[in-house]
């Protein structure tokens, strides 16, 4: 492998990773933080929302690292059926909670 090609690699998989960890933690901090109230009292929105723009952004950031870095480092897995079910249903879970947040702030349902 010529020495360019694995450098950019490595560059997409620094940044990638980087990437995918903003992703998981601004996640995780929406789930820390939707219950304490903070969230509401700024912008207004219901806990429901913030937990599931977490969740969301949680399986943004798994699809990003199973996407870009997984897959460029261990090409052969990819291939698997287990792990390409695996990488649809993160992706399906993400977009089911943006269409769920979607549908509840349009309509204005309050859980």
């Amino acid at each position: 492998m010529p020495l360019i090609r694995r450098a950019s690699i490595t560059l997409l998989s620094l940044v990638a990773s980087a990437w995918a960890v903003a992703m998981v933690v601004f996640g995780l901090s929406l789930f820390a933080r939707a219950n304490d109230g903070w969230l509401q009292s700024s912008i207004g929105l219901d806990p429901v929302l913030w937990n599931l723009l977490g969740l969301a952004s949680i399986a943004g950031g798994q699809f990003v690292f199973m996407f870009m870095v997984a897959d460029r480092i261990c090409p052969q897995a990819g291939r698997l059926p287990m792990i390409w079910m695996t990488e649809l249903a993160i992706a399906c879970l993400g977009l089911l909670c943006l269409v769920a947040i979607g549908m509840l702030m349009v309509t204005g349902f309050v859980l």
